[in-house]
């Protein structure tokens, strides 16, 4: 699945070309050669004095080595930076298209994790990545350096060399299965964390959940402090081992080679001038190989994402870009059917709504009533087109919904879900006036709390009350043909939620809108034209009286 970090590069940019590459060796040819005339000038001055044509070469090495340097690391900026952007925008737009039941499967910790976590990763680890093959190429020309004042000595560091990476990259599979466990077990941590934030409320209304919340997520830590720690402690070991075997080699050629030959002394100072040279940029080298890896494991994380992504929009029952369909105004929507069962992630079913039968009229108020986990929000979501129903079709006015009018289905409707989000900006509502806006606020009674100026609500921290109504605002300017209210009254003073039975939802009927409002307020029950009664997955007329002795309302 996985190139590597540069083959996502070059990938998502296509910016990886010969310029970039041929610069990359330019700047490591460049350093070299900055030793080699430092060494040529050192020479020289003991045999009275450089010569001023040694300084010209060092100027034009050295203005060589910065600029290319220079273009490396800016363009391996832009490239990795650019390359974030692509996949991010590409991912947030597979997700936008996916399928609601895909998503949920997927989890929003993964999601989160990969698109932020792991996208930062990246971008941090491209720049040093670059950094180290510059390096990579100052070492191969130093040595080509040493190779011309002494083939013995530069033999003498190839076999150390290759011996000490040999030791050092034979834990690499180790070093990438840690890495990856590392990379489970801080999906595991971030999963933990998302929900000690999430339910927060609940926790610090329960001291055993808060415990057992928090013992989670410490076991979680320590996992990943483990992991993470064994590995980098056998990095550490190989490292410790490798820079052991570059101070054995300034021995060797300190103190044994001058005695084996003769000839040697004289060359020992070029030597050991070149081997510190290229001791920082090799101890870069090595220190990228645990991050390469390291980014490696991120690469792939973010490919399996977009190819689950893939694979659900694949299965999916909507055709992209599909051109607008006219279903409004429409007369009746008819659900033939209609039935959704949940599957474990063994395939078997754990709990179906439906088959339902029925039809909602146009201008007509319907009440939806039932217990918690009855099926009611399950029914809002097949309603709604957002759940695909696994038996059934949905029907407008005859039509059946399927692949190329979903999507003009769904902009049917304006919902507030039980668990809606509410956005600072009006997305979408681009042409409606700010005085309008703010009409509104003063109608929904909190123009004390918040504001609509330059494109956004000043204030969208409010109480939970406030906060539906402020989601009324935005579903009432949407002017959908059917509005969805899932307990939208609930958590309003009782002033409010006489307005919003009374008068709100009587006025959206006679402007022709039609409205499914799950509601248990059994005083307002003559508001709607028909209520019905979800019970264990099946859908059926209210029974008077039926009401009482269900849980309360969420």
């Amino acid at each position: 699945m996985s190139g590597g970090i540069f083959a996502f590069l070059q990938g998502e940019t296509h910016a990886l070309n010969k310029r970039l590459i041929v610069l990359t060796a330019t700047s490591g040819i460049a350093n070299a050669l900055n030793l080699a005339v430092i060494n040529a000038g050192v020479e020289a001055l003991s045999r009275g004095g450089p010569p001023w044509q040694y300084f010209v070469w060092f100027g034009l090495s050295l203005g060589l080595f910065v600029y290319s340097l220079r273009y490396v690391l800016y363009a391996s900026t832009r490239i990795a930076e650019s390359a974030i952007c692509s996949v991010r925008i590409r991912l947030a737009d597979k997700i936008r298209r996916c399928d609601l039941l895909a998503l949920e499967r997927i989890g929003e910790a993964d999601i989160h994790a990969r698109i932020s976590r792991d996208t930062a990763a990246i971008a941090q680890a491209a720049r040093p990545l670059f950094a180290a093959a510059q390096s990579a190429v100052m070492i191969l020309f130093t040595m080509i350096y040493i190779a011309t004042v002494s083939p013995v000595a530069v033999l003498l560091c190839l076999a150390l060399i290759a011996g000490g990476a040999s030791i050092y990259l034979k834990d690499r599979k180790g070093y990438e299965a840690g890495l990856e466990s590392a990379s489970r077990q801080e999906d595991e941590l971030f999963t933990t964390l998302n929900g000690l934030l999430k339910g927060f409320k609940e926790i610090r209304l329960n001291t055993r959940k808060s415990d057992d919340v928090f013992e989670d997520f410490s076991e979680n830590a320590r996992r990943v402090r483990d992991v993470r720690t064994d590995v980098m402690l056998l990095f550490s070991d190989n490292y410790v081992f490798v820079e052991m075997f570059f101070v054995l080699l300034l021995g060797v050629i300190v103190f044994v080679v001058p005695i084996l030959s003769e000839s040697f002394g004289s060359s020992v100072t070029k030597i050991v001038s070149a081997v510190l040279f290229f001791f920082g940029p090799l101890g870069n080298v090595v220190m990228m190989v645990p991050m390469l890896s390291q980014v490696n494991v991120t690469v792939e994380n973010l490919q399996r994402l977009e190819a689950t992504l893939d694979a659900t929009l694949a299965k999916s029952n909507e055709t992209p870009s599909a051109p607008p369909v006219a279903l409004a105004p429409f007369t009746t929507i008819r659900l033939d059917g209609v039935g959704f069962t949940y599957v474990d992630p063994d395939g078997k079913g754990t709990f179906t709504v439906g088959p339902i039968n029925g039809e909602v009229r146009h201008g007509e108020i319907l009440f939806l009533v039932g217990g918690n986990g009855s099926g009611k929000t399950t029914f809002l979501k097949l309603f709604t087109a957002l759940y695909p129903p696994t038996v059934g079709a949905i029907r407008v006015d005859g039509q059946e919904i399927g692949p190329a009018n979903i999507q003009s289905y769904r902009g049917l409707f304006s919902a507030i879900f039980s668990d809606f989000h509410l956005f600072d900006k009006l997305h979408g509502l681009h042409e409606i006036a700010p005085e309008r806006v703010n009409a509104m606020l003063r109608l929904m009674e909190i123009s004390h709390k918040t504001a609509f100026a330059d494109g956004r609500f000043t204030n969208t921290h409010l109480s939970t009350g406030q906060r539906k109504r402020l989601a009324l605002v935005v579903s009432y300017l949407e002017d959908k043909e059917v509005y969805i209210f899932d307990e939208v009254a609930a958590d309003q003073d009782p002033h409010f939620r006489h307005y919003f039975y009374e008068t709100l939802l009587p006025d959206l009927k006679a402007s022709g809108k039609t409205v499914v409002v799950v509601s248990h307020d059994d005083r307002y029950f003559h508001v709607a034209d028909r209520v019905l009664r979800m019970d264990y997955g099946t859908l059926r007329d209210y029974v008077p009286n039926e009401i009482r002795g269900m849980e309360a309302p969420r």
